[in-house]
């Protein structure tokens, strides 16, 4: 262990838990100011990190309180995080200090140290704060590879963080990302090496869907004929299936991905609920007389609303090969696009949870039946999870949530990861959150919230989320297996950014630059145009 200068020494151990310990400071600091090496240093900023020599090892700890304990003295509270052993910084601590254990700040070089574990790497995200210049690494595998959770209130830099952290990896030649962009935010980010993508535009056919997800969109639970719809809709779905594709009668199923006629099974529902049989004693209804008849109002209605179009009106995929198509120009291997940008914006809110439930277990089911999966590892953007992945299910958002726990729970084993973001964690899936081993958290104003992020990360590093309402823009606490430690880190600001930029009410107020012609807004409102 390097001798630490006296310079650096700030005082002694008061008293001391497990994972905490408060330190009596020297009596000479009462400018709260260290000079070392002709540099002034603040001492018991708030996340500073001070450490204390045991042995031949150094613990290493967090401020997250400094107070005036009495009108002499001035004390401060700290978390234990890990220690330093020869140069370099571990998670956890073997020895634990002494009452009366001297504590020293750090500098610049004490701090390049404690984050200097996974520098080998080269992935940097940021700055430390604190430390400008100081960069924070991470483990790119861990961290891509183990799911990860953006957490931040509206306005605290969740785009530009997630642009941020793609654009250091949209270069390279593999690189698999796919992005449920819900407000088209971030096809200005990865114009150049995004595969932009308007479901409108892409098509994703109605035969795409697995049974569950045709369950949740056509039929309505709270009926009393729900029971005979759903057993109906998966008898003549298979049928149709088999019927289209006779060389593959032996092995589908009602989930495979397979090619049929909407239309064909839409005419036997009706037949089945305007069905009268002639017996001797004369005509009666048919066993599903008139159970059917909400059910066709809500299939026609479908499929004749032109915002479904992409869906119930393929034009160019009517047979089973076009699987092949659309996966290809979904995973961006066609153009050797690195980045697939999805826009969501412009589909109904209604259908928002099937859509996203039939692209999470499209992509999920290329690699669960890719025998390269380990050489193809996919990464998965949910943007505003809340919406569709909430902590309370419903009928309609079922399916979604469904399929995306299975890609928290099992993902990592076939090469498929998870970035969920959010402004409203605590109305989140527990089931997902709970299997990220990666949070970048941004400024949360919301007390609600606080607290539940609190419960995701060990009691040792609570006091750390105390800030969470102060912090600037753009600035993240980094938690989870792909750091050091946990740290609070400025952001490179992404080049080009996401298009996420408030609108200046007072300043277009004040000076518009583009007038606002009716005729046209209303226009393409009708036409369902948008830039």
């Amino acid at each position: 262990m390097a001798v630490i200068p006296k310079e650096r020494h700030i005082g002694k151990v008061k008293s001391m838990t497990s994972s905490a310990f408060i330190v009596s400071l020297d009596d000479d600091l009462f400018t709260m100011e260290r000079t070392v090496n002709g540099k002034n240093y603040r001492v018991g900023q708030i996340g500073q990190f001070i450490v204390m020599p045991v042995g031949e090892v150094e613990v290493v700890g967090v401020i997250n309180r400094a107070y005036q304990a009495t009108e002499l003295n001035r004390e401060l509270e700290a978390q234990v995080i890990g220690s330093v052993n020869n140069g370099k910084f571990q998670k956890g601590i073997a020895s634990f200090p002494t009452l009366g254990n001297d504590v020293y700040m750090t500098d610049e070089e004490g701090v390049a140290t404690i984050f200097a574990s996974f520098a080998q790497y080269g992935f940097a995200v940021g700055d430390i704060s604190g430390f400008p210049g100081e960069r924070q690494y991470i483990d790119p595998n861990k961290f891509f590879g183990k799911h990860i959770a953006v957490l931040g209130s509206s306005g605290s830099g969740k785009s530009t963080t997630v642009a941020s952290i793609l654009q250091k990896v949209h270069m390279f030649e593999n690189t698999h990302v796919i992005m449920l962009d819900i407000h088209n935010e971030y096809s200005a980010a990865f114009r150049e090496y995004g595969n932009l993508i308007n479901i409108t535009e892409l098509e994703m056919p109605y035969w795409f869907m697995n049974f569950e997800e045709m369950r949740e969109m056509f039929v309505d639970e709270n009926e009393p004929s729900a029971q005979s719809q759903i057993m109906m809709l998966k008898d003549l779905v298979l049928n149709a299936k088999k019927a289209r594709n006779p060389e593959l009668q032996s092995i589908i199923t009602v989930d495979s991905p397979v090619y049929y006629d909407l239309n064909e099974v839409r005419a036997k529902f009706q037949f089945y609920d305007t069905e009268r049989v002639t017996t001797s004693t004369g005509v009666r209804e048919g066993p599903f007389f008139g159970q059917f008849s909400r059910f066709l109002v809500r299939l026609d209605s479908k499929m004749t609303d032109l915002r479904y179009a992409f869906m119930f009106k393929p034009k160019k995929f009517k047979d089973s090969n076009a699987l092949k198509d659309i996966l290809n120009r979904l995973l961006g291997i066609e153009d050797k696009k690195q980045i697939t940008c999805i826009d969501l914006s412009g589909v109904p809110f209604d259908i928002v949870n099937t859509i996203v439930a039939l692209l999470a277990r499209t992509v999920f089911d290329f690699n669960f039946w890719n025998k390269n999966k380990s050489d193809f590892p996919i990464l998965m953007l949910f943007e505003e999870a809340h919406n569709y992945l909430p902590q309370i299910p419903t009928p309609y958002n079922r399916a979604a949530r469904k399929i995306v726990e299975r890609i928290a729970k099992e993902g990592r084993k076939y090469g498929v990861g998870c970035m969920i973001v959010s402004q409203r964690p605590s109305e989140l899936s527990e089931t997902i959150l709970s299997q990220c081993n990666n949070f970048v958290i941004l400024r949360l104003t919301n007390p609600t919230d606080q607290a539940f992020v609190k419960k995701l990360v060990p009691d040792s590093f609570a006091g750390m989320f105390d800030m969470l309402p102060s912090m600037r823009q753009g600035e993240a606490l980094f938690v989870g297996d792909a750091t050091a430690l946990p740290s609070r880190v400025q952001l490179d600001y992404p080049q080009p950014p996401p298009n996420s930029s408030d609108i200046l009410f007072y300043d277009k107020w004040v000076a518009a630059e583009n007038p606002t012609d009716v005729s046209e807004v209303v226009d393409r409102w009708w036409k369902q145009e948008r830039d």
